[in-house]
């Protein structure tokens, strides 16, 4: 890959965890709290972040993931425990149930436009670094979750009669399109072990696209479940049905 790619990426994904924060902060804000403490929330969520991917980043600078092993180590090492801090500790705490409660549907959805940023698959199989198959199904499912994010966050806005069929549709299937992708980088390193032929994932072990499995994965799904327990803050299930 070229280094202004590289670069690109790099600010990108920078970008996308400070897009990330940013609706934390106002959700601070609706909860009642300073606009210092709010300052102070969204702050730890990039520099959780950060120091995050540093450490992915290390790990992949010493070649610890280039290593073939089902799991996959970049799995194991770094996807596994991002989803556990997110959901066994983040997830349940007081403060973000209080923030949770504070912020919009809305806001939720037009998180998931950072997903752009799956843009960077096709362009990374367009210099032949990743499989067809592989980067088709990540770059597109990537890009369109992101660009349906705006509409169905439009919809929730406006109050739409059909705002709750919109907002299930496209949360399902930005679940499935991630899942899809677990599944395929799972079987590629299966078919790698196997055979000793590189499936073509090797650049999403090396710095800094290993940021793609390090982050996204744990990150999205769980934004995701955000949506899905947000909604069930709003109405009981008997409604949601009737809405």
């Amino acid at each position: 890959m070229p280094s202004w790619a590289m670069l690109l990426f790099i600010a990108s994904f920078l970008f996308s965890i400070a897009f990330i924060a940013n609706p934390a902060k106002q959700a601070a804000l609706n909860a009642g709290m300073t606009p210092r403490g709010s300052r102070n929330i969204q702050i730890g969520i990039f520099t959780f972040y950060i120091l995050y991917l540093a450490y992915v980043s290390l790990l992949s600078l010493k070649g610890v993931f280039q290593t073939n092993t089902i799991p996959p180590k970049v799995m194991v090492l770094a996807t596994l425990p991002l989803t556990i801090i997110l959901f066994g500790f983040i997830g349940n705490n007081r403060l973000f149930k209080r923030l949770l409660q504070a912020i919009t549907l809305e806001s939720l959805i037009t998180i998931h436009v950072f997903r752009i940023v799956g843009a960077f698959f096709l362009l990374l199989f367009s210099y032949h670094v990743l499989p067809q198959k592989f980067a088709l199904s990540a770059g597109l499912g990537d890009i369109i979750t992101a660009l349906l994010a705006l509409p169905v966050a439009k919809l929730v806005s406006k109050g739409s009669r059909w705002r709750i069929m919109a907002v299930y549709a496209w949360n399902i299937f930005g679940i499935l399109d991630i899942v899809r992708i677990l599944f395929l980088a799972t079987l590629s390193a299966r078919a790698t072990a196997a055979t000793g032929v590189d499936g073509g994932l090797r650049e999403m072990t090396m710095f800094p696209f290993v940021w793609f499995p390090a982050f996204a994965p744990a990150t999205i799904l769980f934004l995701h479940t955000l949506v899905f327990r947000k909604l069930s803050q709003q109405k009981s299930p008997a409604k949601i049905l009737a809405a």
